[in-house]
């Protein structure tokens, strides 16, 4: 009887590891089908803290706690403005969830054209202000747009470069696994 009740609870535990490890691949293949890089270790996200458009203060440690995609983005970069309406949905889709969308523009000219074009096209997303790109510095951003994923503790977990498309059916099961998690 013993060997029997051993016997299942070994089974239990081996197919609720194998869920594990399936999930985990389940993952990493959806990163791998976005095309975002994983960022390996445990690298934690650069602390900042910037002004919206309100002129707000908003620091990345005040999101502990939820997944964040971090988004780096200028009014002037084509294929920033490709993505910005998948963004769009994506932020509207998982707001009230454990989840923020942060976008930094890093227009030298500051508030008035990144204000303006946010207004002419109705976008809801928070957006951050870094004319003098000292955020892209402390990400070492090579180009835009750039797109950073990571996790409720902080960490970074993968990083995008170029236009995606952000409501894509991938990535929404993406950011519903990590908030899960």
């Amino acid at each position: 009887m013993k060997k029997k009740v051993f016997l299942i609870c070994l089974f239990v535990l081996l197919f609720f590891l194998s869920l594990r490890f399936l999930a985990e691949g389940g993952e990493e293949d959806l990163f791998s089908k976005i095309k975002i890089s994983l960022i390996k270790g445990d690298k934690k996200a650069p602390d900042f803290s910037l002004n919206d458009l309100n002129s707000k203060k908003i620091g990345l440690r005040q999101f502990k706690g939820k997944i964040i995609l971090l988004n780096f983005w200028a009014t002037w970069c084509g294929p920033c403005k490709e993505e910005m309406p998948y963004l769009e949905v994506l932020h509207r889709q998982f707001k009230t969830k454990n989840f923020v969308l942060l976008t930094i523009s890093v227009d030298y000219e500051g508030l008035k054209p990144v204000k303006e074009f946010i207004n002419k096209h109705d976008y809801t997303f928070p957006v951050l202000l870094d004319p003098n790109c000292e955020t892209l510095d402390l990400f070492e951003v090579k180009g835009i747009p750039t797109t950073f994923l990571i996790d409720k503790k902080g960490k970074m977990l993968g990083k995008a470069i170029g236009p995606r498309d952000w409501k894509s059916p991938e990535v929404i099961s993406l950011i519903n696994i990590l908030i899960e998690k």
